[in-house]
């Protein structure tokens, strides 16, 4: 980690830059907004923004004013020197003990792969952090809960509502308390800096200000205390499910980045759910976000982290691993419906195909986690291919063992994105592999007998199959026989052996 005062160098420069960024950001939308008569709601969000980092800059000048930068290490430490009070402000590291924070559970005694955090504080009508358990715990397995630790923050200013969580957790998830899958940890309030006469930024009511700045010092006490829990960490809230096998998929999507440039990988689309960050930048995101609790949301902050450390894009999974469900808002008297477009629940309509064990390959292009085996597995999603896709292009089905089948269908498109179809193509299958074919790549099918044309609506399903083809066979193979402009969709694809 570079010195403190390095790292406050670091952050004045990048801020600056960041300034710099917005305001060439505005005056590109401003001018685009004025040609075409649009976008007047984003150019004043983008105002917003660039006018409150710049005030953000002066807090910093403020904070670690003067010849800040060239006070030595006596200085610093001096008690008297007022100096050395403004260089306390800036080299302040946020300080979590955990042995005092935890009021359920227990630490391990190594260090696991993934840290869950997740804040919760009172709502007036409803409480859905028992719902989030169950689905974290439902969907990740025995051998999953040994190397996570999910780490809920009792955050209310209210102990009985800290007191009901803890009970809440004992009465439901004991044995998973018991294993050190689950703690429970509270802040003392002296952790948290005086809640009022907070700047409005944004033109927000003094209680919603009061609100989002109590939540980034929830998120930096957090992420203080999760440093040493585990190899990486990722943000959830209290009101959010996850998909099956939600573990493996952060897994991949790590594995899949590990020559990238990478601060935060992204499993959600919305606000600060489902950000994952190595735990050994915690200690610097916790400082990051103190320092600028009154100034911006959490939503903004960790983006302007990520670029502070020269991650220039976003990495974002798609499908969505977990999905907000809630409605009632902590923050009083607000109710919200946001739904993560990428979340994918839909599974296989055709249930009663058994889509014996095979490999899926295609050379298309998918976008983003839309990977083949989606289309065949019975995970939710799908496969889709990004465009331009050409004449030859195919999704290929290798059987683990010959089958004998008896019906294929293969359904294109979606509701959400009815056009996503394939425009022209083939269903062919193969009864034989050569012997030189790869043993990790896609293998190599030959003679290749025609099934059938997909309809105007993207469209096959074959049937009888074990009465016409009368062999096994050893690979499904989906070829387009025309180019086309748009993106593909395959929804479902449901295979039936005759035995």
């Amino acid at each position: 980690m570079m010195p403190g005062r390095t790292w406050n160098r670091v952050l004045l420069l990048a801020l600056f830059v960041m300034f710099s960024l917005n305001t060439w950001l505005v005056r590109i939308l401003v001018t685009v907004s004025d040609s075409d008569g649009s976008g007047d709601s984003d150019s004043k969000s983008l105002v917003k923004q660039r006018d409150t980092l710049l005030d953000t800059v002066h807090v910093l000048q403020a904070k670690c004013k003067g010849d800040f930068f060239n006070v030595d290490q006596q200085q610093v430490n001096s008690p008297t020197n007022e100096k050395a009070e403004n260089t306390d402000v800036c080299l302040q590291q946020v300080h979590v003990d955990s042995k005092d924070a935890i009021i359920l559970g227990h630490q391990r005694n190594t260090k696991g792969f993934l840290t869950i955090g997740i804040p919760t504080v009172k709502r007036e009508k409803k409480l859905y952090i028992q719902e989030t358990l169950n689905s974290l715990i439902e969907h990740s397995t025995s051998q999953d809960r040994k190397d996570v630790v999910i780490v809920v923050f009792a955050a209310d200013f209210n102990n009985d509502y800290n007191d009901h969580i803890k009970d809440l957790v004992v009465s439901n998830f004991k044995e998973y308390v018991n294993e050190g899958f689950i703690q429970v940890v509270k802040a003392p309030e002296s952790f948290y800096p005086p809640l009022e006469n907070l700047k409005q930024n944004f033109g927000d009511e003094l209680e919603r200000v009061i609100w989002r700045s109590k939540q980034v010092v929830d998120y930096a006490y957090l992420f203080s205390y999760s440093i040493d829990v585990a190899q990486y960490y990722i943000q959830l809230e209290d009101d959010v499910i996850a998909t099956p096998n939600y573990v493996q998929s952060i897994r991949e999507y790590i594995d899949l980045n590990q020559n990238e440039q990478w601060v935060c990988l992204e499993f959600s689309e919305l606000g600060f759910i489902g950000k994952l960050f190595r735990s050994s930048m915690l200690q610097r995101l916790s400082q990051f976000v103190m320092f600028f609790f009154e100034e911006q949301p959490i939503d903004y902050l960790f983006k302007y982290f990520n670029l502070l450390h020269a991650q220039q894009k976003s990495f974002l999974r798609a499908p969505s691993i977990f999905q907000h469900i809630g409605t009632i808002s902590s923050l009083r008297d607000k109710e919200q419906v946001a739904q993560d477009r990428f979340f994918e629940t839909k599974r296989r309509a055709h249930g009663d195909s058994n889509n014996p064990p095979a490999r899926v390959f295609s050379n298309m292009t998918p976008f983003s986690m839309y990977l083949p085996n989606l289309a065949y597995s019975n995970q939710p999603g799908y496969f889709w291919g990004k465009a331009p896709i050409s004449a030859g292009d195919y999704l290929l089905i290798a059987f683990n063992q010959p089958v004998r089948l008896k019906r294929v269908l293969v359904d294109t498109g979606s509701d959400a994105h009815p056009q996503d179809i394939l425009q022209a193509g083939v269903l062919e299958v193969s009864r034989k592999i050569l012997p030189s074919s790869p043993t990790k790549g896609t293998p190599v099918c030959t003679d290749y007998e025609k099934l059938g044309k997909f309809t105007e609506k993207g469209q096959i399903d074959v049937d009888d199959l074990e009465k016409t083809l009368g062999y096994d066979v050893v690979c499904l193979r989906i070829t387009m026989i025309r180019s086309q402009v748009q993106w593909l969709v395959v929804q479902e694809i449901a295979v039936w052996t005759a035995w």
